[in-house]
């Protein structure tokens, strides 16, 4: 590994993707650290919004390949169903217009491993997997950045540090330790079964539940041959197979379905700084986009804020390296529009309830 690179990217996802797709359509080189061996799973439904088919336009020329894609591969908007006991079967609103710009209803189905791996061939940046941030300090006008590789410590230079490295930032902990006191932990559990009878569920539908399992959010939708149930709640650190077993008698009893071998399940934490617009976008020679800076849009939905936050993280930085001008300042005074639909976002979203009162919130 170098020792020293312009700029230092931790987190191989759609945020940091995107920040160094910004910086080689500048002429300059980033580095990602990614934690975790390519391509690899992340819990998520896997969907892409109509922004985010426009970002992708945009910030990397069209959209991904035939290989990324799953059945169904498109989504209508109006095959989102919501449902709730007292209501039964709704309509579920999941994008609304941003600045007054409406997107296109067919949201698209994807694997996001085989997207994010896309995402990040994409890039231009140097991509080095299982490798970790792990600490930062400040000599003079250069940053010292410490590395975990498997049981080994490194360290290098860069001049900027991106946190995008999700909910669970590590850089935005290094840089704002207050931050991992004050959130509230949202965990949520995917599992992917092989299904053998769909019961009431119509073909080519995304089913939400509401308030059917206490606080709980849930939801059902398929991936080729595969059948994805979510949970998730605000404390429930190592409760949630309790509540994922709760959803399937639900599914199983109230709607008919039959599910068959579980294939493979996976975890995450989100938190609720979107929620409460406490975002935190860095400051100085570091900056943090997408869920780190604490950023989703609907109901929970981050591809489409990670990519553009990213992005423009990423170009401040290129015209900070070539106009010895701020980059903290150019990025923080250009995303304006972002935190406003955040904050649009936060006040209509029903997935994801508020946390228990008397957190540390």
């Amino acid at each position: 590994m170098e020792k020293y690179y312009p700029v230092v990217i931790a987190g191989g996802g759609p945020a940091g993707s995107a920040c160094a797709k910004a910086l080689s359509d500048q002429g300059i080189n980033a580095l990602v650290l990614e934690r975790q061996p390519l391509p690899r799973h992340k819990c998520c439904s896997g969907v892409l919004m109509g922004q985010t088919q426009e970002l992708l336009k945009k910030y990397f020329g069209g959209l991904p390949p035939e290989s990324v894609y799953c059945k169904p591969k498109i989504i209508n908007s109006k095959n989102i169903i919501g449902w709730t006991e007292k209501d039964g079967y709704f309509v579920y609103e999941w994008e609304i217009p941003k600045d007054g710009k409406a997107f296109s209803s067919d949201f698209l189905n994807i694997w996001r491993n085989k997207f994010d791996h896309w995402l990040l061939t994409q890039s231009g940046a140097i991509v080095k997997e299982r490798s970790s941030f792990a600490g930062f300090s400040i000599d003079d006008d250069k940053l010292k950045i410490d590395v975990k590789q498997g049981g080994t410590k490194t360290q290098l230079e860069c001049s900027y540090l991106v946190g995008a490295d999700g909910g669970d930032s590590l850089v935005r902990n290094a840089f704002d330790p207050s931050f991992k006191e004050r959130l509230n932990d949202l965990v949520v559990y995917q599992v992917y079964y092989k299904c053998l009878d769909s019961g009431e569920f119509k073909e080519g539908s995304w089913n939400i539940f509401l308030g059917v399992i206490g606080d709980c959010l849930a939801s059902i939708h398929k991936k080729d041959d595969l059948l994805t149930l979510v949970v998730g709640a605000f404390r429930m650190k190592g409760g949630l197979k309790g509540l994922m077993k709760d959803f399937e008698d639900l599914l199983s009893d109230r709607f008919k379905m039959k599910l068959s071998d579980k294939v493979r399940s996976e975890g995450t934490a989100m938190n609720d700084m979107f929620l409460r617009g406490d975002f935190c976008f860095g400051g100085g020679r570091v900056l943090l986009a997408g869920e780190a800076a604490g950023l989703f849009y609907l109901n929970g939905e981050g591809i489409s804020v990670a990519i553009d936050s990213g992005y423009r993280a990423g170009s401040a930085i290129a015209r900070a390296i070539k106009g010895k001008v701020s980059a903290y300042d150019l990025y923080s005074s250009e995303i304006d529009d972002i935190k406003r639909h955040v904050g649009l976002c936060a006040s209509r979203q029903t997935l994801i309830m508020g946390p228990p009162q008397g957190g540390p919130a």
